[in-house]
């Protein structure tokens, strides 16, 4: 009788004030909770998203932009620092090195301080040291420093799918991760326009020693904008799905809630979710830990401790039934992955510069194949065409690679709108299936034309596969295990990447048959293994690691 009575007490309330509506609206959910895939649906998809998306998408932008400088500041550094083949190569795998050395660390410290702390403080890092670099003078110092760039950028380039799959509705993910990844192509474009208005330019500063020129100035223009996003990235919340896993419902809610203010322009206690529930991808055994992440001990060895304890956990998780398999899958593609797109991606611009060069020096109208063209001696082109002091590249490289990245952005573009239709499996084994095969092509092409219509196609399809790839890791894996499994399969893609570069610094002048035919067979080696890429829902994954 009693229950009945509060009941028609409430009813009564309801009308005669919405704010007591609220309340017994809020009141019938007070004994419920709503996992965490519930509740950031609720939060609707709008202005928050957005801006965050546009912001990491920024972000990717510039971090490709330091991961390919490479490819535009070494031939046009190659007199300046005296660089030969090899060294070229080196100064490619000190970037990739250093983003591998980082790998574990930056997915340990990621689950340990948070997503936004870690991308903050090496975005900023990065900038830095970038600005640095600039004042290089030699292989060795310049080496030294993209070695840096590349452990502070590898936190960025591998936490951030993770950071913005956390907060977009599993709805809007793999198009939010697709539409970063195209932000990546973008710098693409960004590089060599700025190359082509900047390199060309024929200045040169000395002052105490130091010479500062135009590919200097091309390094330290990349590093501004990382600077400015790592400010505004401080704007910006944790993942709310990090803080669950760490038990911190109070503080993973209060966050959802600004999201779902913010996305439909209501109040934020009009969010219809009062308590959110740990489920076994969130799980980090919260119940038996008090917050032993959130690390205020002074001690630094009780730090280490904990931090290595933290990623022993990690790495058990990962290495165990029923994600080894996956883990070990996805290690294996994205490395075939990255061999291939570091075997020929990065090196295009030296390959275009190289046939145009061979082209004004043969301007006949002889053609020349790709392994024709690069046993020519580097050196000897150089020579024949101006004084060394003021060599750069070819402005017709700056065209071809626009062309080539124009057609990767629009692979990826469709890969977004098709993701969600097809099957997971189906866009990685097709795409790097044909990428393969425009590998074998390259061997036959003989002119700068062929080159960037077969560059193209193996580019487009190795930029659609591995998009999804790393959809398909943020997928998988729980969220308390999450960074460092993405930096894990990153760190496999750089050791394809540092593997590829060696063997073309190797082989790109002597045995230039053996190095096209290799990248390409590993290529479609990993698109038979993109078979094996799980189609079931996440849910079915996680309760097999739980059953």
């Amino acid at each position: 009788m009693t229950a009945i009575d509060s009941e028609n007490i409430i009813n009564v309330s309801t009308d005669a004030s919405d704010h007591i509506f609220t309340i017994e609206k809020k009141t019938s959910l007070e004994n419920s909770t709503v996992d965490y895939e519930t509740a950031i649906k609720l939060c609707g998809y709008g202005r928050f998203h957005y801006g965050f998306t546009i912001l990491c998408g920024i972000i990717f932008l510039f971090g490709g932009c330091q991961s390919s400088v490479n490819a535009y500041i070494i031939p046009a550094a190659e007199c300046d620092l005296k660089l030969n083949s090899n060294q070229k190569g080196m100064l490619h795998i000190a970037f990739l090195l250093g983003g591998l050395s980082s790998s574990l660390l930056w997915g340990i410290l990621a689950n340990a301080y948070g997503r936004k702390t870690i991308i903050v403080s090496t975005l900023l890092l990065d900038s830095i040291f970038t600005f640095i670099s600039t004042m290089s003078q030699s292989f060795q110092a310049l080496i030294i420093f993209r070695a840096i760039a590349g452990v502070t950028i590898g936190a960025p380039g591998s936490l951030i799918y993770t950071y913005l799959g956390e907060l977009t509705a599993p709805k809007q993910r793999v198009k939010s991760i697709c539409f970063v990844g195209f932000c990546w192509t973008l710098a693409s474009f960004v590089l060599p326009g700025l190359a082509w208005i900047i390199i060309p330019l024929r200045f040169s500063y000395y002052f105490n020693g130091y010479l500062f020129n135009s590919w200097r100035l091309y390094l330290g223009i990349i590093g501004i904008p990382l600077f400015i996003c790592g400010f505004i990235l401080m704007a910006y919340p944790e993942s709310p799905k990090y803080l669950l896993s760490r038990g911190k419902k109070k503080e993973a809610l209060m966050i959802l809630q600004q999201i779902y203010a913010i996305n439909t322009k209501q109040d934020k206690l009009n969010f219809p979710v009062l308590e959110l529930k740990i489920t076994s991808n969130e799980a980090n055994n919260s119940t038996n830990i008090t917050d032993e992440n959130t690390i205020d001990d002074s001690s630094s060895c009780t730090i280490i401790q904990r931090l290595l304890k933290n990623a022993w956990k990690q790495i058990k998780t990962i290495t165990s039934p029923p994600f080894r398999k996956y883990a070990i899958l996805c290690w294996i593609v994205y490395f075939t992955n990255m061999y291939g797109w570091y075997g020929f991606g990065i090196w295009l611009p030296e390959l275009f510069n190289r046939f145009e060069n061979y082209y004004e020096l043969h301007p006949n109208g002889t053609t020349a194949s790709v392994c024709k063209l690069i046993t020519v001696n580097n050196n000897q082109i150089i020579n024949a065409l101006s004084d060394c002091d003021h060599w750069t590249i070819n402005s017709n490289v700056f065209m071809q690679t626009l062309a080539i990245n124009a057609a990767s952005a629009t692979g990826i573009i469709i890969c977004g709108c098709v993701s969600n239709r097809l099957k997971r499996n189906t866009i990685p084994v097709l795409a790097s299936l044909i990428a393969g095969i425009a590998g074998y092509v390259i061997y036959t092409v003989n002119s700068s034309t062929q080159i960037i219509i077969v560059a193209c196609i193996f580019c487009v399809m190795m930029a659609s596969a591995n998009i999804v790839i790393t959809s398909v890791v943020i997928d998988i894996f729980p969220t308390h295990v999450n960074a460092l499994a993405i930096c894990l399969t990153s760190a496999a893609g750089r050791i394809g990447a540092i593997v590829s570069n060696l063997a073309f610094g190797l082989l790109v002048d002597n045995n230039c048959e053996t190095l096209i035919f290799m990248i390409a067979t590993i290529v479609i080696f990993g698109s038979l293994l993109c078979h094996l890429i799980p189609n079931d829902k996440p849910s079915k994954i996680f309760q097999q690691s739980i059953d």
